[in-house]
């Protein structure tokens, strides 16, 4: 029985390293303070998923945040009855920092192209941690912003290059 708990805390404390590698190189969180990270890496968890099972759902609330270890997904879109696969996400690609801060509806589901394994973060968790670190959550707005103002000047540029009047919508967002 020793040499199987053993075996357990090895691996434990081997995935625990990794999430800490991970989780220091996740943007959202490169301002944060190695102890934050340690306690990021210390309460997200990992979760697997196979080729076609849904990993979020659209207009759901699942209070989690999905850090791609391996495997491809596929950003879908429901809409008047049809499906659109707007993008495929890949390994090391970090969605739903928002859904860690705040109750947010997902837009769109998350659906495995073949089999794939993130390390989960959930809101409580995050909570847990920035509870004792308030000033966490001003240091991934930044980077936020950072995002969506970069996200804007490619919709400028678009817009200037080819005039698309559905772009203009999306023009003056980061006066918000």
């Amino acid at each position: 029985m020793n040499s199987l708990m053993n075996n357990d805390d090895a691996r434990d404390k081997s995935e625990f390293i990794s999430n800490l590698d991970i989780f220091r190189q996740i943007e959202f969180f490169s301002g944060a303070p190695m102890e934050v990270i340690k306690l990021f890496a210390f309460v997200c968890q990992r979760q697997s998923y196979e080729t076609g099972e849904t990993i979020f759902h659209q207009d759901e609330d699942d209070g989690a945040a999905y850090f791609i270890l391996s495997g491809r997904a596929g950003l879908m879109l429901k809409k008047a009855g049809k499906e659109y696969k707007i993008r495929e996400v890949e390994q090391e690609s970090f969605l739903g920092i928002l859904s860690l801060m705040t109750p947010v509806v997902k837009t769109f589901s998350l659906v495995a192209l073949e089999d794939v394994t993130c390390i989960v973060m959930t809101r409580k968790a995050f909570s847990r941690v920035v509870d004792q670190f308030p000033d966490i959550p001003v240091k991934v707005i930044r980077v936020l912003a950072k995002k969506l103002v970069q996200a804007e000047k490619k919709s400028i540029q678009e817009f200037a290059a080819s005039k698309r009047d559905d772009l203009k919508p999306f023009l003056g967002i980061s006066l918000v």
